[in-house]
């Protein structure tokens, strides 16, 4: 949360600042829009925020404005009215709205009971307007998971026009939400390799893990959590798996993980083999910002078939868990090759084209010819991820042994088991 953070305590500060009559109330932010995936902590966020500033925290949500009295159009323009009332009355003060997307844009073609959807934003328009325009010090924070779905008047300058993004946490991130739900529990033990374990994990997914965690102690005479229950916790899908199957997908992990160190796509790879949902294990990549050019895709298409490649070319056949969902590796390679072709101007015959159409339609129905350029495209990153495993097979195989032994792994330890620098091969394709 280090973007939600700053801005969280720059607005303490101005909140601070204007108490002691050291600044004008305009000149405080009026609000913010917080987006990301769910359990991530955003209602936690505004809380805590609204503890730090030392204001009244008021939380509201469509469907508490929908049971209103008798639940028509006159009722919530009422509670709507008396939300911004409330909060003006106990100013300043801080309005949380919690899933504001669940409001429709009113371009956003909605077409049953338009009318209705429309009134709504317009009295939030008009509720937060009157409380800037009269410096009613009140500031407005909304949280969604989809900001796109959001009227877009509603995010003009002057309203909530301050759009933050909350992230999954990283691996250092849930070392600290895994303390903070352990309370004084294992204080000086090392948590990095649980925290590598849950990659991918949310805040609220954590809050469950320690519980789980604290009743597997419980259960075994009452001891103290110690961080094997926590490991256990994590592992309890993972266990039923038979070792050959288990082994197959160390090695995809592995290969995945080896080709984005040897390409350098990033300095923070972790894998682990923790059941993720319908997935067995996960390796993440938090990628650096860098432009979009074609080499870049090149080989992070060769990093999402790096999976496939390691199955190929250490245990000689491939199975079908590269493919198959839509955030799959298959998925994920075709829809960078796509996009480099038909919408990104990334074409080898260097054509320059954008079309509202999505990149697969564009492609299939529009652009045929180029159809075999993609295919080419993934065909030859999936070679040079092939090349990459059979020259640094130990090493692969290496990563795939010890992420069995100890489920999850950290970028220092798969760059030493790979025993090469990283960006070892940063100049292939």
């Amino acid at each position: 949360m280090a973007k939600a953070k700053k801005w969280g305590l720059a607005l303490a500060r101005d909140i601070a600042a204007h108490k002691a009559g050291r600044l004008p109330w305009h000149k405080v932010d009026h609000g913010c829009v917080l987006h990301g995936p769910p359990g991530t902590g955003k209602t936690t966020f505004a809380r805590i925020l609204a503890e730090t500033c030392g204001v009244p925290l008021i939380e509201t949500s469509y469907p508490a404005w929908q049971r209103h009295r008798d639940g028509h159009l006159g009722s919530v323009h009422a509670a709507m009215h008396q939300l911004f009332g409330d909060a003006a009355n106990r100013a300043p003060s801080i309005v949380f709205i919690d899933e504001i997307d669940g409001i429709p844009a009113r371009d956003s073609g909605e077409r049953h009971n338009r009318g209705w959807w429309d009134q709504i934003v317009n009295a939030l328009i008009e509720g937060i307007d009157d409380i800037r325009k009269n410096e009613k010090r009140v500031i407005v924070i909304g949280a969604c998971n989809h900001a796109d779905r959001i009227d877009s008047a509603l995010m003009r300058s002057g309203r909530l026009d301050r759009l933050i993004r909350v992230d999954l946490p990283t691996v250092d991130d849930l070392v600290g939400i895994i303390r903070y739900h352990l309370k004084t529990s294992l204080q000086g033990e090392d948590l990095r390799m649980v925290a590598a374990g849950a990659v991918g994990m949310t805040g609220a997914d954590i809050e469950k893990l320690v519980r789980d965690a604290e009743r597997h102690a419980r259960n075994d005479n009452d001891r103290p959590i110690g961080v094997g229950d926590l490991i256990a916790a994590l592992d309890e899908e993972v266990a039923k798996i038979p070792p050959d199957c288990l082994h197959r997908v160390a090695v995809h992990e592995a290969g995945h993980a080896a080709v984005a160190i040897l390409l350098g796509i990033s300095d923070n790879v972790t894998t682990s083999l923790i059941r993720r949902g319908q997935s067995t294990a996960s390796t993440y990549i938090d990628t650096r910002i860098q432009a979009i050019t074609r080499t870049l895709v090149e080989k992070r298409i060769a990093v999402a078939l790096g999976g496939r490649a390691a199955e190929d070319a250490i245990l000689g056949d491939v199975t079908a868990g590269a493919g198959g969902a839509e955030d799959s590796d298959l998925a994920i390679a075709s829809d960078l090759a796509i996009r480099s072709v038909v919408q990104w101007g990334l074409s080898c015959s260097g054509d320059i084209l954008y079309s509202p159409y999505t990149a697969a339609e564009q492609l299939l129905l529009y652009r045929p010819d180029r159809v075999q350029e993609v295919q080419t495209m993934l065909n030859t990153a999936y070679g040079v991820a092939l090349d990459l495993v059979r020259t640094h097979r130990a090493g692969v195989l290496a990563i795939a042994d010890a992420l069995v032994g100890k489920r999850a792994l950290l970028h220092g330890d798969i760059v030493e088991l790979l025993g090469v620098p990283p960006g070892h091969a940063a100049s292939a394709p």
